[in-house]
């Protein structure tokens, strides 16, 4: 009966009126261990409601911030769910560019999801393209063959990105180099 309540009170969470970053940090700190609370976001993340999904899509990046152990097992599903979101939810497909690369775990997973950022930084949205650099980095950290992949593209941003894609791409190469290093 209380996974129920708690996989209730996430589907009323993802529909308050207010929705912020402080709600979303709130609800990922909640779900925590919660593999039914995490199955019942996934399924939110596949819903018909585009606000329900793009807050799921908040709450999951909020989780892998910390630890994403608990949405490994739907990495193929998730890079699917990407890979096939209209460009109009552009918000979803950020937090998701940034979901996907954290959770890929096996090689053909991070190659996978290397492609998928290779198209989402030719997207329109910046935002989309600011998570489609640092997504790559973080499978590059990972996968070595991605390195000069991942390296082409931080200096592509670097020369002709926005402030906020030069930002992210030097903090990817950053990271880049520090896993180097190691």
């Amino acid at each position: 009966m209380a996974i129920l309540r708690r996989m209730d009170l996430l589907r009323r969470e993802l529909r308050v009126a207010r929705w912020g970053l402080p709600l979303a940090r709130a609800v990922a700190e909640r779900i925590g261990g919660d593999k039914a609370a995490v199955r019942t976001l996934v399924r939110e993340l596949f819903g018909d409601d585009v606000e329900v999904r793009k807050r799921a899509a908040d709450v999951a990046r909020r989780m892998t911030e910390r630890d994403g152990a608990l949405l490994v097992p739907y990495a193929d599903e998730l890079t699917g769910l990407l890979e096939t979101l209209p460009v109009e939810e552009s918000r979803t497909r950020w937090h998701l560019g940034l979901v996907v690369p954290r959770i890929a775990c096996t090689r053909a997973q991070r190659l996978r999801v290397a492609r998928t950022m290779s198209l989402l930084a030719k997207d329109e949205s910046n935002v989309v393209r600011c998570s489609a650099v640092e997504g790559m980095g973080l499978l590059a950290v990972r996968e070595a063959s991605l390195r000069d992949e991942a390296e082409e593209m931080m200096e592509r941003f670097l020369r002709e990105g926005t402030k906020a894609m030069k930002c992210r791409a030097r903090l990817a190469t950053q990271r880049l180099t520090r896993a180097e290093r190691r």
